[in-house]
């Protein structure tokens, strides 16, 4: 009893301070906080340090990311919900899933909740990456379903090197996840560190790709979209930056991108999961 209040005590003061530090850098909004602090203890509790040093990885990264050229990317982020300050639902979105595997993972030690929660977090994290790095391309993207050249910041565009960084945003988590278990003496590398590392490092990869090209196709088919008819262009917001009203022109009203976030990161999720199966 006295080990777990030890235990919960320590996971809530480093969640808070990993909070903090990302709030004070303006990435988190006082809502967003509250729950990424929610997250980092359960996911610290529950999971164990390594667990938690993989998501602390994912946010470190995305702050770093969101600050990267902040102004170039700020028009964008005005027209679309990509990057900027996170609240409450969108921390949730992106790693609420990951404190529920952990949850799992502390009553039934199958590492198959491990691999499921890597893939959600290789799914936010090549998202993340993708969509910070991709806006600031010179390459006019495409829509992932008709291949339609559209603005940078649409949802459901890609592009060559979005889909690359994509990729190595994804692979960045396999290597940190087998470097942070192998320094925690987890049981899910063991001795065999370095196959089990390669199988970790790939699966990461595969699933955190995939569940982030899911996230595109979910953008361009049922993710709510709108057009300002007075400045004639597209939005993801009922009230255009200029003041006028949007109208609907694809898309579920009620899919905004905090779903299509969840949804995608649900699908890497369960790749990874599958992944594990097959190749065990």
């Amino acid at each position: 009893m006295i080990a777990d209040l030890v235990r919960f005590l320590l996971a809530t003061t480093i969640s808070l301070a990993l909070a903090v530090f990302v709030f004070r850098r303006e990435a988190l909004s006082k809502s967003g906080t509250m729950a990424a602090v929610i997250l980092g203890v359960s996911t610290y509790f529950f999971g164990g340090e390594a667990w938690f040093l993989i998501i602390a990885a994912f946010f470190v990264t995305s702050v770093f990311f969101t600050h990267f050229k902040a102004k170039k990317k700020a028009e964008v982020v005005k027209e679309f919900s990509k990057g900027g300050v996170r609240d409450f639902w969108q921390v949730l979105a992106n790693g609420g899933i990951a404190g529920l595997l952990a949850l799992s993972f502390f009553y039934n030690r199958n590492p198959i909740f491990f691999y499921a929660f890597l893939g959600v977090i290789a799914t936010v994290t090549a998202d993340t990456w993708a969509t910070e790095l991709g806006i600031l391309q010179n390459t006019k993207p495409r829509l992932i379903t008709t291949g339609q050249p559209v603005r940078v910041g649409t949802s459901g565009a890609i592009s060559p090197g979005g889909t690359a960084i994509a990729a190595a945003g994804a692979l960045f988590i396999g290597i940190a996840a087998v470097v942070f278990l192998k320094l925690a003496g987890s049981p899910l590398v063991g001795s065999a560190w370095f196959s089990i590392g390669l199988r970790i490092s790939a699966i990461a990869m595969a699933s955190g790709l995939l569940g982030a090209l899911s996230d595109s196709f979910l953008g361009a088919t049922v993710q709510a979209m709108y057009y300002c008819t007075k400045c004639r262009k597209e939005t993801e917001t009922l009230t255009h930056t200029c003041g006028e009203k949007t109208v609907a022109i694809r898309g579920f009203r009620w899919f905004d991108n905090d779903l299509v976030n969840f949804a995608s990161s649900m699908a890497g999720g369960a790749i990874a999961a599958g992944l594990y199966y097959l190749l065990v």
